[in-house]
């Protein structure tokens, strides 16, 4: 290891994790992550256990994703309104009520309740998301983005394939009704270890210029008063006026209305049909999952530049695994194919994640965030379901190797538009790196930092 990494300040997972805040608040979305996991698991496995019903199964199931869709762009509108270690905090509170009354309500309750609990959970993922991905920028160094950004991707990406494997060990040991008990404290820790933590207050040259012009008595912007409409529409405009934002947005619907959808419906449909072992299916998405931790790794330091190109190549793996998928059902093969596909796309959400924080202003940030987890989310059961149909009536080796073919296609035809290949370059207002330095250097040698007002 070189010295860089031992007391480098940036690109270092040891370095972001430093900062107690940080760590502090990575520890809870971790922790909460994990509960985001377990808690539609352990309920859709009682309702299957308890009442020996699949539609039930998919309604619970479908209901977090509705849940999601439905509050994912007022979460946004939130984010930007008030502190952001408050929403999650707040958000956590809920989770954590809501999944200990799940528990005391299982055995017996109707499914419509269930999953009316389970919405309420997805609400909250759409709250607290956004503003844990925007609050990194006041509480991480402009430089230590992609940092903090690889250690949150390859952390979610490895909670989400433990998530489900964790709620069932703990369902069969003790029950569904204790494993939403444990669930609800994981929510609990979340929320108690961001007691006391600050965020940096917005501080943007945007803001200070708003705030001079506005009449007296006139409410601000982040008034109740304020349309929340409104607000969603200065998001759409924020990413409309950046074609290079808007162009990426629209590839992750695309790609999600297309390609995504066959990976997660035919991968398990080819392997356990073909082999009847869930093993294999568990070791392919193992191999995923140890793909993202690479890529996260290999993109913590950023890319001096081309970032843009950088990312976008880094999907196409993910591309070939879909092909993969509709000439062989080899395990070696899928594993192989799996793992490169992994790090893409963990590499490309590093990116993407780091160069929205740094370019888009404060104030806009959430209702950024909130329009990107709704291209890259919300879609998805449509996605799934045309996969669904088109399996009744097209071979397997056609929706593979159109899938494909489309994903590649998609990915590629941003790189022609203004600002993709370097994902936008100039930084938002309120970056100010020789201050941001300055203060970090004046941190590590014990004096207090003077915050700009």
């Amino acid at each position: 290891m070189t010295s860089a990494d031992t007391t480098g300040t940036t690109g270092s997972w040891r370095a972001v994790l430093r900062d107690p805040t940080f760590a502090r608040v990575w520890i809870s979305q971790l922790t909460s992550s994990l509960g985001d996991q377990m808690f539609p698991f352990a309920i859709a496995t009682s309702v299957l256990i308890e009442d020996d019903s699949v539609t039930g199964f998919g309604a619970v199931l479908a209901a977090r994703a509705l849940g999601m869709a439905l509050c994912v762009l007022i979460g946004g509108v939130v984010a930007d309104r008030f502190p952001r270690i408050r929403i999650m905090w707040s958000v956590d509170v809920l989770r954590a009520v809501v999944v200990a009354g799940a528990a005391m309500a299982v055995l017996g309750a109707p499914t419509w309740a269930l999953a009316l609990l389970v919405l309420l959970v997805g609400a909250g993922e759409a709250f607290f998301d956004p503003a844990y991905e925007s609050l990194l920028p006041r509480i991480v160094p402009k430089r230590q983005l992609e940092a903090a950004n690889s250690l949150t991707t390859a952390t979610e990406r490895t909670i989400g394939i433990l998530g489900p494997t964790v709620a069932g060990a703990v369902v069969a040991l003790i029950g569904a009704r204790s494993a939403l008990l444990f669930d609800a404290a994981t929510f609990a820790a979340s929320a108690l270890l961001l007691l006391g933590v600050k965020e940096k207050a917005r501080t943007t040259a945007t803001a200070t210029a708003e705030k001079s012009t506005e009449p007296a008595g006139k409410p601000t912007e982040s008034a109740w008063g304020g349309s929340v409409i409104r607000e969603v529409l200065e998001g759409f405009r924020e990413a409309r006026s950046r074609p290079w934002v808007w162009a990426i947005l629209l590839m992750s619907l695309f790609h999600v209305l297309t390609t995504v959808p066959v990976w997660f419906v035919l991968l398990p449909e080819r392997l356990l049909r073909s082999t009847s072992d869930t093993v294999a299916y568990g070791v392919v998405l193992a191999a995923f999952s140890a793909g993202a931790l690479i890529g996260g790794i290999l993109v913590r330091r950023g890319i001096r530049s081309g970032s843009g190109t950088v990312a976008l190549l880094s999907l196409l793996p993910f591309g070939l695994a879909v092909g993969l998928l509709g000439v062989t059902s080899s395990v070696p093969v899928l594993t192989l194919a799996a793992i490169p596909a992994g790090a893409g796309l963990a590499s490309f959400q590093v990116l993407w994640m780091s160069a929205l924080q740094r370019t888009i202003p404060d104030e806009l940030l959430g209702r950024v965030m909130s329009l990107d987890w709704l291209s890259s989310t919300a879609a998805a059961p449509v996605g799934y379901a045309l996969v669904g149909l088109a399996l009744a009536k097209v071979p397997v080796w056609v929706i593979t190797l159109t899938g494909a073919a489309l994903f590649v296609v998609s990915t590629l035809v941003p790189l022609l538009v203004s600002g993709v290949r370097e994902f936008g370059g100039r930084a938002a207002p309120d970056s100010h790196p020789e201050a941001e330095a300055k203060a970090e250097a004046e941190a590590e040698a014990g004096r207090p930092a003077v915050s700009e007002a």
